[in-house]
Parts: structure tokens; C-alpha cells; sequence
């Protein structure tokens, strides 16, 4: 289930973080860095760790345990 300030993307690729969420978590509106978009939260993929340059990446470990208790 996608969260406020997840970090995501889409099949098609990308990284962005969710700014605001339907109260029946249908739709996301996503910053997309240069753009804001709504976009279904169906077609989001929650990232739990992202790259950060010079081969870093930063991991948010609340967030991975949440994800994985739900699997």
C-alpha cells in the first residue's frame, strides 16, 4: 500500500516521491523532481532503497520491514 513520502516508480522507470494521497488511496499525486503528476497508485512500485551517486544508495529500513511483513 502505497504511503505520503514513499519513494517510487512505474514500470517504465523513474524516481519519485509521493506528495499527496486520495483518502481511498486510489490516486498519488507524485514529484517527479521537475514535474508533479496524479497518477493511480496501482501503477507505483514502492522503492525502499534508492542510488545516490558514487556507487552510495540510502535505505529506508522502516519501510522495508513494513513491505516485507506484508508480503
Amino acid at each position: 500500500m502505497i504511503k505520503l513520502a514513499d519513494w517510487v516508480t512505474t514500470e517504465v522507470g523513474g524516481r519519485g516521491i509521493v506528495k499527496r494521497i486520495a483518502k481511498d488511496g486510489s490516486w498519488a499525486d507524485v514529484d517527479w523532481g521537475q514535474w508533479r503528476k496524479r497518477m493511480p497508485t496501482s501503477s507505483l512500485i514502492i522503492l525502499t532503497t534508492i542510488p545516490i551517486g558514487n556507487g552510495y544508495t540510502v535505505t529506508d529500513m522502516t519501510r522495508e520491514s513494513e513491505e516485507s511483513q506484508d508480503a
